[in-house]
């Protein structure tokens, strides 16, 4: 029987910011650069974010760059493409070395022509076992958003919809042949 070493956000964040990676439940899950169709959409998208947070002081935007933490035993800090987090929650600010304690009130995710569908579907599973109550799986290919809000059915919205932010954002709204037409 072959023993396995479990790696801790501590061992990640010690790996530096150039690391490739997510850890999910306690094991390193290689990351690569998107390609340029989702990275556009996907700025598009935070940016439209975090002029509405920002106007309305409602939280922090982050960029893929961030980890969130999302459960501790066994650790799993994945980096959404953009993640949102209420004011209320962080109350002393954003912590200044580290990952976000916390999982994300919003987290977005653009899919990548090489993201597996296995893949997405494990971590809107970690998502949702850690209660991030909203959850925007954006494909570029199909022109889709897929929602999920915590409790609630799945609903997938084309470009000819408008995207709202429901109780994590209240008020905002895009609509989505904004950010797909490009």
């Amino acid at each position: 029987m072959t023993a396995t070493h479990l790696v801790t956000a501590e061992d990640l964040l010690a790996m530096g910011s150039d690391a490739p990676y997510e850890l999910w439940e306690g094991v390193l899950k290689n990351v690569s650069p998107s390609s340029a169709r989702p990275s556009v959409i996907t700025l598009r998208i935070a940016s439209a974010i975090m002029m509405f947070a920002d106007n309305h002081r409602l939280g922090f935007v982050a960029s893929s760059d961030a980890g969130f933490i999302l459960n501790d035993n066994p650790h799993t800090v994945v980096a959404p493409d953009v993640g949102f987090v209420r004011r209320e929650r962080l109350p002393v600010g954003i912590p200044v070395r580290g990952f976000f304690p916390i999982p994300p009130d919003l987290a977005v995710e653009v899919i990548s022509p090489t993201d597996e569908r296995g893949d997405i579907a494990r971590k809107q599973e970690l998502y949702a076992r850690a209660g991030v109550p909203l959850v925007w799986w954006v494909d570029p290919e199909n022109r889709t958003v897929a929602v999920h809000r915590l409790g609630h059915d799945v609903v997938v919205r084309d470009e000819a919809a408008t995207l709202d932010g429901g109780d994590v954002l209240p008020g905002f709204q895009i609509d989505l042949h904004r950010i797909f037409d490009i």
